[in-house]
C-alpha cells in the first residue's frame, strides 16, 4: 500500500497527496458539470385542457458554448498530462483560462441571452413581491398582527422588470458601497443565483482544483512561477473587469445625454441616443422602465409603435380611465410577442387592474383578468397567487388544485428557501376550500402538509 501511494504521489507529504487528488477530481467535476444543468428558466408546456400542463426548464443557447469549452479544455489537459513534467509549461495557464471563462458565464448570459436574463429577473421579481418584508405573504409584523386582511387582500402591485441598475456615478469615482451593483453588471445577481443549476458550480470547482494542482506542480519546478503567474492573473482580471463594466458606464453616459436632449426639446436626438445606449448594452432593451422612456418619446413624436401605444395606455390609467386602459391592454396582448418587454409590461398592467378589482370585492372580473394573464404568462407567480385567493372566495376547488400544482412546478426552478412560504400558502388555500366543500379530513391533511413542506 505504501508503494502505491509513493507512485501516486512521488513528491511525498500531505500537500502533494492533496494536489494529486485535486488533479484527479478536478477533470471529473468539470466533465460532470458540462452534462448537468447550468441556468434553467421556467417555461410552461400547455396541455389540451385549460390550466393543465407542465413546467419545464430551458437554458440559454450560450450555455452550449461553455459546455464545449469545458470538454475541450479537459481533453487538452488530459493529453498534456501524457507529456513529461518539463514540457507541461502551459497546462496551468490553460486551467486558469478555463476558470476565467467559467467566471464570465453570468456576464455572457446577461449580454448574449438578454431574453433569458429578463425572464429569470421577471420571475424573481414576482417571488420578491410575494415574500418581501412588506409583500403579500411576509407582510410587516405590525400589519400581520393588527389586521384581519392578512392573506385576504393582495398587498402590492407587481415590481418593475429590472435586470440591473445603471450607475449614477462615474467610473473615476468608484464607490465600494456600490459593490453589489457591480456584481449585478458581471451577472452575479439575485435572479442569476436563483435560476442557477449544479453544472456551472461543479465546473467552476473542478477548474479551480485543476488550477491548484497544476500551479503547485509548476511552482515546484520553477520557484518564481507563482509570483509571475499571480501578477499576470491580476492584470488580466483588471482588464477583463474594465471591459465587462465599460458597456454599463457607456450606456449611463448615453442616457444622460438623452435626458439633456429631452430637456432641450429634441426628441429625435434623444431617441437616437437611447438607441446607442441599447446598442452597447443589448439587455437594456428588456428593461421595463427603458421601454416606457422609449414609448414616451415616440408618443410625443406621434409615432404608431407598440411602446408609444403602451405609454398612451398608461396615461389613460393614470388619468382615471381605467376601463379604457384595460380594454386597450387586452386588445394589444394577443399581438405582443411572448417573452418580449412589451408583453411583460402588458401583463403587469393587467395584474394591477385585477388586483384592484380583487381588493375592492369584484371577484369575478378579477378572475377573468387573472385567467387571461395566466394564459399569456403561465408561470406568473403573482397572478397565480392572486387567482388562488379569488378561487377560495368563490369556491373553485378544481381550479385551485391546478394552480397549486403549477406553482409547485414553477418553484422547482427557483433556489430560494423562502419559496416554502408561498407553497405553504397554497396548501392553506386548499385547506380552506376543502373545508368549504365539506371535506374536513382533506382540509386537515392540507393544513398539516403546509407545516412540514420538504426543503
Amino acid at each position: 500500500m505504501k508503494g502505491f501511494f509513493q507512485r501516486l504521489n512521488p513528491a511525498g507529504g500531505l500537500p502533494g497527496l492533496l494536489a494529486t487528488a485535486a488533479g484527479f477530481l478536478g477533470p471529473v467535476l468539470v466533465v460532470l458539470g458540462a452534462f448537468l444543468s447550468w441556468f434553467l428558466v421556467a417555461e410552461y408546456v400547455p396541455a389540451d385542457a385549460p390550466l393543465e400542463g407542465t413546467v419545464r426548464g430551458i437554458e440559454p443557447g450560450v450555455t452550449l458554448i461553455f459546455r464545449a469549452v469545458c470538454l475541450i479544455a479537459v481533453t487538452v489537459l488530459i493529453v498534456a498530462a501524457r507529456f513529461p513534467q518539463a514540457r507541461r509549461k502551459h497546462a496551468a495557464r490553460i486551467a486558469a483560462a478555463l476558470l476565467l471563462a467559467l467566471l464570465l458565464y453570468p456576464a455572457a448570459v446577461l449580454h448574449c441571452s438578454p431574453n433569458s436574463a429578463a425572464r429569470a429577473a421577471w420571475l424573481w421579481n414576482q417571488h420578491d413581491q410575494l415574500t418581501g418584508y412588506a409583500g403579500d405573504i411576509y407582510t410587516s409584523q405590525e400589519v400581520r398582527d393588527a389586521t384581519w386582511q392578512h392573506r385576504i387582500l393582495v398587498v402590492n402591485d407587481p415590481l418593475d422588470n429590472r435586470i440591473f441598475k445603471l450607475p449614477t456615478w462615474s467610473a473615476l469615482n468608484f464607490e465600494w458601497g456600490r459593490f453589489f451593483e457591480v456584481a449585478d453588471w458581471l451577472g452575479f445577481s439575485l435572479w442569476f443565483s436563483q435560476a442557477l443549476g449544479r453544472g456551472w458550480a461543479l465546473a467552476v470547482g473542478g477548474a479551480l482544483l485543476i488550477l491548484l494542482a497544476l500551479g503547485r506542480e509548476r511552482a515546484l519546478v520553477e520557484p518564481r512561477f507563482l509570483r509571475r503567474f499571480v501578477g499576470k492573473s491580476l492584470a488580466l482580471f483588471a482588464v477583463v473587469f474594465a471591459l465587462a463594466t465599460l458597456p454599463f458606464f457607456a450606456a449611463a453616459h448615453f442616457l444622460t445625454r438623452a435626458r439633456d436632449s429631452v430637456r432641450s426639446g429634441d426628441y429625435e436626438a434623444a431617441l437616437a441616443t437611447l438607441d446607442r445606449a441599447a446598442t452597447v448594452l443589448p439587455s437594456l432593451r428588456e428593461d421595463g422602465v427603458f421601454f416606457l422612456q422609449i414609448g414616451r418619446l415616440e408618443f410625443e413624436l406621434r409615432r404608431a409603435t407598440p411602446a408609444a401605444e403602451f405609454f398612451r395606455t398608461q396615461r389613460l390609467a393614470e388619468d382615471g380611465f381605467a376601463e379604457q386602459a384595460q380594454a386597450a391592454m387586452l386588445a394589444a396582448l394577443p399581438t405582443a410577442k411572448p417573452d418580449s418587454v412589451w408583453h411583460r409590461e402588458l401583463v403587469k398592467g393587467l395584474i394591477i387592474r385585477a388586483i384592484n378589482d380583487l381588493n375592492s370585492g369584484q371577484t369575478n372580473p378579477a378572475i377573468e383578468l387573472l385567467e387571461t394573464v395566466l394564459a399569456a404568462d403561465p408561470c406568473n407567480l403573482k397572478a397565480n397567487y392572486a387567482l388562488q385567493i379569488a378561487c377560495v372566495r368563490v369556491g373553485r376547488l378544481d381550479e385551485l388544485r391546478l394552480l397549486a400544482a403549477r406553482m409547485k412546478q414553477t418553484y422547482r426552478f427557483l433556489n430560494t428557501p423562502t419559496k416554502r412560504a408561498v407553497l405553504a400558502s397554497a396548501q392553506e388555500f386548499l385547506a380552506s376550500a376543502e373545508l368549504q366543500h365539506g371535506e374536513p379530513a382533506q382540509a386537515l391533511a392540507h393544513w398539516q402538509f403546509s407545516k412540514r413542506l420538504p426543503k
